[in-house]
């Protein structure tokens, strides 16, 4: 089975506008492997970071969002970016979509700012959006178990 991939098109105003890109989701296990390097570096960080929980893999970055990445060394934030960013390549010729160009070689190609932090986010949804669909699952789940710890058994041990 080939691994998901999404066409994605700048929509934002400037020279970037209209440059297509694709991006490929990395296998599960490199996404496992980079999902825990995010968690470790961000537990490694100190901070308090919404949704995350120690051993909760990339489901627990998905619950972070994106902004988990804020609470990271900067040079680790760097290298965890610089991986994602691998699954990205700039298509220059809509006619021939086949013709890709690699990150390292695309990174160059784009002259505006908010072109980056848009890839980025991109990527990182078609990294942890499938998490979306039983997130409510997640909730409802940790809402009972933490209830259960709180209510009494109706039928306790003697």
């Amino acid at each position: 089975m080939a691994l998901k991939e999404i066409t994605v098109v700048c929509p934002h105003e400037g020279a970037d506008k209209g440059k297509r890109f694709a991006i490929t989701r990395m296998s599960a296990i490199e996404a496992d492997k980079w999902g825990r390097h995010c968690l470790q570096a961000a537990a490694a960080s100190g901070a308090d970071i919404p949704g995350v929980a120690a051993g909760g893999g990339l489901a627990a970055v998905a619950a972070a969002g994106i902004g988990i990445f804020a609470a990271i060394r900067p040079e680790r934030m760097d290298e965890l970016l610089d991986r994602l960013m691998q699954t990205v390549e700039l298509l220059p010729d809509p006619s021939n979509p086949a013709t890709r160009l690699p990150w390292a070689v695309a990174q160059t190609q784009i002259e505006e700012i908010p072109t980056i932090g848009w890839l980025q986010t991109e990527a990182f949804k078609l990294h942890v959006d499938f998490f979306k669909g039983v997130g409510r699952l997640f909730s409802l789940l940790s809402l009972m178990l933490g209830t259960e710890d709180q209510d009494p058994s109706p039928n306790p041990e003697t």
